[in-house]
């Protein structure tokens, strides 16, 4: 085995260690704010690796780290001699351009190889700024969203604002009429998405796609997957699709659609630094945000870029 090889395997049977598949991060965020409660502490951050996109995601983090020390440091035999290097990584790594929330990511994977915290490495990771997201900003000109072949797989996303493998998870069951109190029908749809972190909820499908999905569920064929017969199969939804923008779409137009029906809380938030002089109603951020399937008005802001342009 190779100098590389036996690093990679070190790196790669100490992040194993992290990993929490099966367990729900989510209930793990509560329990620990229920305890900073309780005892008057600080909420701190859970640690762990809950889902194995995300264990795939610091794995490459992590070899890409180990090519670049095996490059630059040939004196490098195994990982507490490999520790040392990090910060001249991380330098280099701005230096190149990148990111801060992609140099977030490449030292949270050393970090979570590392079993510490981000100042023990030595270094310091710099405030992430919603200027510089820009993940599939320009996604309505890639070759794959014009090719006709994937049109519905769009509009699918757009109806509902599922992240990709929320998508590829989708079932005829899970689209359902929405009703009242008093358990009469709305005219609107739901979908049940099996999210991210173990978060399962009905959610809104944007009404203007209502006809689309009706005719998708009593039209389109499904494909045994697990025991489950679901809507698409993974050729259907290519990695390179640039999908993610979809959930813009989809954040956009229920807070307007929201706003239309008169659920506006009248309780503003401002936004600050660079979004400063724009301001959105809490009460409709909220209602995005549960049907977006996230808890944090500041992360459903970053969805509402397109109504921004």
């Amino acid at each position: 085995m190779s100098r590389k090889s036996k690093l990679q395997h070190q790196f790669i049977m100490e992040l194993k260690k992290e990993t929490k598949f099966g367990e729900s991060k989510h209930k793990a965020k509560e329990q620990a704010r229920n305890e900073a409660a309780k005892n008057h502490t600080k909420f701190k951050q859970v640690k762990g690796i809950y889902s194995h996109r995300c264990f795939n995601d610091y794995k490459k983090s992590i070899n890409t780290y180990v090519n670049w020390v095996c490059k630059n440091h040939s004196e490098v035999k195994n990982m507490e001699q490999a520790r040392r290097y990090i910060p001249e990584y991380v330098d280099e790594l701005r230096d190149k351009g990148l990111s801060e929330w992609t140099v977030h990511s490449y030292a949270y994977a050393l970090r979570s190889a590392y079993h510490c915290e981000i100042n023990d490495l030595g270094i310091e990771l710099k405030t992430r700024s919603r200027a510089d997201v820009i993940r599939n900003r320009d996604a309505e000109d890639s070759a794959l969203r014009n090719d006709e072949r994937y049109e519905k797989i769009v509009t699918l996303a757009k109806a509902t604002g599922a992240r990709r493998m929320e998508l590829l998870r989708l079932r005829k069951e899970d689209f359902r009429e929405r009703t009242d109190k008093e358990g009469k029908q709305t005219g609107e749809l739901e979908v049940f998405k099996r999210g991210k972190n173990g978060i399962e909820r009905w959610c809104l499908v944007d009404p203007q796609y209502n006809e689309f999905i009706r005719e998708l569920i009593a039209t389109a064929p499904t494909y045994n997957f697990n025991g489950e017969d679901r809507l698409l199969k993974k050729t259907d939804l290519p990695a390179k699709l640039p999908i993610h923008d979809c959930r813009s779409d989809y954040a956009v137009n229920l807070y307007n659609y929201f706003e239309e029906r008169g659920l506006s809380s009248g309780e503003i938030y401002s936004c600050r630094k660079d979004l400063k002089g724009w301001h959105y109603d809490k009460g409709l951020l909220e209602l995005v945000s549960i049907n977006l399937q996230h808890s944090r008005d500041s992360v459903v802001i970053d969805y509402l870029w397109k109504g921004r342009n």
